[in-house]
């Protein structure tokens, strides 16, 4: 992988954007959007308000107070979606951005390493909360140990995935040419909504949305370069 070629990276980024894509299709048939104590805010799954619970009160908004026959449901769906993601999504999607990274990397773009460091940290994070998230299931309403490292995980992934992207948005606007500058743009773009999403609690739709754009972004980059190919690489200056 570290002597591949440019096109042959384009190539294994865009057929892995295309699984990691597959894979979110998954989710959003799979995981609930309402919790076991009512509807949530538009945009947000139990997923994603499991991923930000912080206190046994906001476990419980999501699967119930004890007793509550819905909580056995919300348990088994968590469980699913969670093996799924520690399984499947994370190598993939970590993949394909590896595969993205690289690939820009090769033309020169510096930043494009520090985008690699963050996305290992970002993937060692998302195991951490999604791990923790499969022993919270098994001990509900949870232990401040265990919330406390799901708050550590989940803020990680975030924050170092939203760095990935912003330097992925970097390294593309480092390559030029207008439809490279409007790439690089729209992903550091995503990069800033997922921040922002972050450290606003009420814009919490945005953690997802801002990755979606990102991701997007460097599929469609991956697989016009897949298929253009151009003979020499573009200069940075």
């Amino acid at each position: 992988m570290a002597s591949a070629s440019p096109r042959l990276l384009w190539v294994l980024a865009a057929l892995l954007g295309v699984a990691t894509f597959a894979f979110g299709i998954w989710f959003t048939r799979n995981v609930p959007v309402v919790s076991c104590t009512g509807p949530l805010p538009q945009g947000v799954t139990a997923l994603g308000a499991f991923q930000m619970a912080r206190t046994t009160g906001d476990m419980e908004a999501v699967f119930g107070p004890a007793g509550d026959p819905c909580r056995e449901t919300m348990v088994a769906a968590m469980d699913r979606a969670n093996t799924v993601d520690l399984f499947g999504f994370i190598p993939t999607y970590g993949a394909f951005l590896a595969c993205g990274l690289l690939a820009l990397a090769r033309y020169g773009a510096r930043i494009a390493h520090v985008g690699l460091v963050a996305l290992v940290v970002g993937l060692a994070f998302d195991v951490l909360e999604t791990a923790t998230q499969l022993r919270l299931t098994h001990e509900l309403p949870g232990s401040t140990a265990a919330l406390t490292a799901l708050a550590i995980g989940s803020v990680g992934k975030f924050a170092a995935l939203a760095l990935a992207a912003l330097c992925a948005g970097l390294a593309m606007l480092a390559r030029g040419g207008i439809a490279g500058r409007m790439a690089g743009i729209l992903c550091a773009t995503g990069a800033a909504l997922g921040a922002f999403g972050l450290v606003d609690p009420s814009s919490r739709p945005l953690l997802a949305l801002g990755n979606a754009l990102s991701w997007v972004v460097l599929l469609v980059y991956a697989i016009v370069a897949a298929i253009v190919n151009p003979r020499a690489e573009p200069s940075l200056r």
